[in-house]
C-alpha cells in the first residue's frame, strides 16, 4: 500500500512538473518565425558572441558629439543642429514656400488616395489642407519659437487629422505620417496653421506639422536648452521598446506616459530621502523631469517616476555591437509603423531610433543616412558574388538598403545572411503570394520582393551608421573587389548581362565570344539604334499593316534563335569586328583571349575614329597607349582566356574613355559656337 501511494505521488509530481514546463516548451513553438530563424536568434547575445570585438567601444561620447556636428554640416543628410538655428525668419516668404510645397505634395497624392471614410480624395480634400498651412499672422520678421514634445507624437505632411490612404480598407497605413517625435524631443517652431491646431516644426532630422496640443512652448531659448541639452550624467535614456512612467491619479499630467526608444529625460539626482513625488516615495524608481504643456501652451517640467526595472541607461548607452544588437531586437514583433504611426517605426525610422539610444543623430531615411561622412559601399549594379564577399566581412549593426526598404545586418549563419527590420510586405515563403507582413522580424536575405528578386539580389547600399570617418578612426569595414568598377559600369550601361534575376555575374567564369560581340554592339550604339528602329517599326505596324520584308538568312547555324546576343553577333561580323570560325559557325560559347578583346576594341575605336585608333596599328600596343588596359594588364600573356570580370574591366575603360573624349569634343564645339 505504501509503495502504491509512493507511485501515485511520484506520478502526480511528474505531471505537475510537466505542466510547469509546458508553457516554456510551447513558447518556442507558439511564436511564428521566418524559415531558417530559430528561437535562439531572438537573443542579442547570440548574435554578438559571433562578432569579433562585440564589446569594444566604437565611438566615445566626445566622438559621437563631433560626428553629430559633422553630419549636420554634410550636404544631403538633412540633419540639423537645432542649437544653431536662427532666432527669426521671414514669415511672409515662409508662407509662400509652404503653399508651394503643400501644393506639390497634394498633386503627388491626388488621384490615387482615399479619405478616412474610404472615398477617393478629391482636390477639395487637399485644398483645405493647403489653405490650413497659411499662417494668418504672417510678417517679414517673426521670432522662432522653441518647443518641447510633451508626448510621443508625429510630424505630418499637412496640418490636418485627415488621413491619406492608398487602400480604403487599410487604416494602418497613412501617408500623412512623416516621422515620430519622442517625449522631450526639442523642435524649432515656425508657422502656426490657420486653424491654430498645428505648428510647422523642425526636429533634428526633418520638418513637418505637429499637433500643437503635443508641444509645450518654452519662454526662451535658454529654458528650451535646459530641457534637453544636458551632460550625460543628467540624462536618463530609454533603450527598451516601450517604457512607461508610473500610474497616478494625483498627477495625471505625468502618469502612464509612454517613453519610446531613444527618449532622453532630465534625471533628478538631488532627491531627499523622505521626499515625495506626488503622493508617494520614489523607492526603486528613477526620478525624472517630464515636460508638461500648461493651459496657455507654455512649458513647465514636473517630476515623474520611471521604475527601476525599466530598460533605461544613465547617459546614452556605450556604443558597442553587443548593445546595438540588444537595442535592435527589443522591438521584435512590433507592428510596422509608416512614418512612426501606431507608436512604432518604419524601416529607416527603426535604424534612426536604434542609433539614437547611443546619442547619434542620423538622417530620417536611408538615402539621407548614406550621405553622412561614414564608411559606405554603393552596391548599385554589384554582382551577387561580390555582395556575398562584402557581407562576409560586414559588421553587425550595418544598414543594408534597396529601393523602398532598409534593414540592420545581424550576421551570417550556415551560409545565409540575416537581418532585422520592420517589414511592410514580402513574397510569402509559404504561398508565394504578396504578403503584407507589417512586422518587426528577423529573416534571411533569400526573402523575395514582389519583383521576384531576393533581398540579397536587390541590395544597392550598405553602410555602418556609426563608423564615422570624420573622427579620423579606422575600422575593419569591407572594401569592394578589384573588378567592382568595371563590372558595375558594364551592368549599369547594359554592356554585359547578368546570368540570372539576382545578378549573378559569373565571376571567375571565362568570357565568351557571344559576350564580346554583345559588348561591342552596345558600346558602339548599334544596340540602341536597333531598339529605336524596332520601336518605330512596331508603331508603324500598329497604324498600318505593310507587306513584311523578307529577312536575310542568319549566317550562323550554331547561334540559337532565342540567344540574346544573336543580333549582336550578326552585327559584329558584318562590321568586321569579329569573324566566324567558319562560314556557318560562330562558336558563341567559345573562349576569348586578351588578344581577341584588344583587337576587337581597336577595330571598334578605328571605325568611330576614337582613342587614336588608326589603320596599321598593332592592337597589342594601341590598347595600353590608349589607356584601355593598365600596366598590370599588360604583364599578362595576350593569348590567355579572359574572365568575364576581366573583360568587363577593359570594356568599361574603353566606354568611359570614349565618353570622356566625346564630351571634350562637344565642349570644344560649344565654346567655338
Amino acid at each position: 500500500m505504501r509503495e502504491k501511494v509512493r507511485r501515485v505521488l511520484c506520478g502526480m509530481l511528474a505531471a505537475a512538473m510537466a505542466f510547469c514546463l509546458a508553457p516554456g516548451a510551447l513558447a518556442d513553438g507558439a511564436v511564428t518565425l521566418m524559415p531558417g530563424v530559430t528561437p535562439a536568434m531572438s537573443d542579442a547575445d547570440w548574435w554578438a558572441d559571433r562578432q569579433a570585438g562585440a564589446d569594444q567601444v566604437i565611438l566615445t561620447p566626445e566622438e559621437i558629439e563631433a560626428f553629430n556636428l559633422d553630419s549636420a554640416e554634410q550636404e544631403g543628410t538633412m540633419v540639423m543642429d537645432l542649437r544653431t538655428g536662427s532666432d527669426t525668419y521671414d514669415g511672409k516668404a515662409y508662407n509662400e514656400n509652404l503653399e508651394r510645397s503643400a501644393t506639390a505634395d497634394a498633386e503627388h497624392y491626388f488621384g490615387w488616395t482615399y479619405t478616412g471614410e474610404g472615398e477617393e480624395a478629391d482636390w477639395d480634400y487637399y485644398q483645405a489642407m493647403i489653405d490650413n498651412c497659411l499662417d494668418p499672422d504672417e510678417s517679414e520678421e517673426k521670432p522662432v519659437r522653441y518647443g518641447i514634445a510633451v508626448r510621443r507624437t508625429l510630424l505630418r505632411v499637412f496640418p490636418s487629422p485627415d488621413p491619406i490612404q492608398d487602400d480604403p480598407n487599410d487604416p494602418d497605413f497613412d501617408y500623412q505620417a512623416l516621422s515620430s517625435i519622442r517625449v522631450n524631443e526639442p523642435m524649432l517652431i515656425y508657422n502656426t496653421s490657420a486653424d491654430g491646431k498645428y505648428y510647422q516644426a523642425r526636429i533634428s532630422s526633418c520638418s513637418g506639422w505637429v499637433p500643437a496640443e503635443d508641444v509645450a512652448l518654452c519662454a526662451d531659448k535658454d529654458e528650451w536648452l535646459s530641457a534637453w541639452d544636458l551632460p550625460a550624467e543628467k540624462l536618463l535614456v530609454v533603450y527598451g521598446n516601450k517604457e512607461y512612467t508610473d500610474a497616478s491619479n494625483s498627477n495625471p499630467d505625468t502618469a502612464v506616459r509612454m517613453l519610446s526608444q531613444g527618449t532622453a529625460l532630465e534625471l533628478v539626482t538631488d532627491i531627499e530621502p523622505d521626499e515625495l513625488i506626488g503622493n508617494r516615495s520614489p523607492y526603486h524608481n528613477y526620478v525624472v523631469y517630464l515636460p508638461v504643456r500648461r493651459a496657455d501652451g507654455g512649458y513647465e517640467k514636473q517630476m515623474a517616476l520611471v521604475p527601476e526595472t525599466a530598460k533605461v541607461s544613465i547617459g546614452y548607452l556605450p556604443l558597442t555591437m553587443r548593445n546595438i544588437a540588444m537595442v535592435a531586437l527589443e522591438s521584435l514583433g512590433d507592428a510596422y509603423g509608416w512614418g512612426g504611426m501606431l507608436d512604432t517605426e518604419d524601416c529607416s525610422g527603426m535604424i534612426r531610433t536604434i542609433y539614437k539610444c547611443f546619442g547619434l543623430d542620423i538622417g530620417r531615411n536611408g538615402n539621407w543616412q548614406y550621405n553622412m561622412n561614414i564608411e559606405k559601399i554603393d552596391m548599385t549594379n554589384m554582382p551577387l558574388e561580390e555582395k556575398r564577399l562584402i557581407l562576409d566581412q560586414m559588421p553587425l549593426g550595418s544598414a543594408l538598403c534597396f529601393d523602398g526598404h532598409e534593414m540592420m545586418y545581424l550576421g551570417k549563419v550556415d551560409g545565409e545572411y540575416y537581418v532585422v527590420s520592420t517589414v511592410s510586405s514580402i513574397v510569402s515563403p509559404n504561398s508565394g503570394e504578396i504578403l503584407r507582413t507589417r512586422d518587426v522580424m528577423i529573416n534571411d536575405m533569400q526573402v523575395k520582393r514582389g519583383s521576384g528578386k531576393t533581398w540579397l539580389g536587390a541590395l544597392n547600399m550598405a553602410f555602418m551608421p556609426c563608423y564615422a570617418t570624420a573622427a579620423g578612426k579606422t575600422y575593419d569595414f569591407p572594401a569592394v573587389e578589384w573588378y567592382h568598377e568595371g563590372v558595375a559600369w558594364c551592368l549599369g550601361e547594359g554592356v554585359m548581362r547578368s546570368l540570372d534575376i539576382d545578378d549573378t555575374f559569373g565571376i571567375g567564369q571565362t568570357a565568351t565570344r557571344a559576350d564580346l560581340a554583345y559588348g561591342l554592339w552596345v558600346l558602339s550604339g548599334a544596340a540602341e539604334e536597333a531598339a529605336e528602329a524596332a520601336a518605330e517599326a512596331e508603331s508603324e505596324e500598329a497604324e498600318a499593316t505593310p507587306e513584311p520584308a523578307e529577312e536575310p538568312a542568319y549566317p550562323f547555324t550554331d547561334v540559337a534563335e532565342d540567344d540574346e546576343a544573336r543580333d549582336a553577333i550578326a552585327w559584329a561580323t558584318e562590321q568586321g569586328l569579329m569573324s566566324g570560325v567558319s562560314d556557318t559557325a560562330f562558336a558563341p560559347d567559345g573562349a576569348v583571349s586578351q588578344n581577341d578583346v584588344q583587337t576587337a576594341l581597336w577595330a571598334l575605336a578605328k571605325s568611330g575614329e576614337l582613342l587614336g585608333a588608326e589603320d596599321g596599328q598593332v592592337p597589342y600596343y594601341w590598347a595600353p597607349e590608349a589607356g584601355v588596359i593598365t600596366q598590370e594588364d599588360w604583364a599578362n600573356p595576350i593569348g590567355e582566356p579572359m574572365s568575364r570580370e576581366g573583360m568587363a574591366m577593359w570594356l568599361a575603360r574603353y566606354g568611359q574613355l570614349c565618353q570622356a573624349e566625346q564630351e571634350a569634343e562637344e565642349e570644344i564645339d560649344a565654346d567655338a559656337a
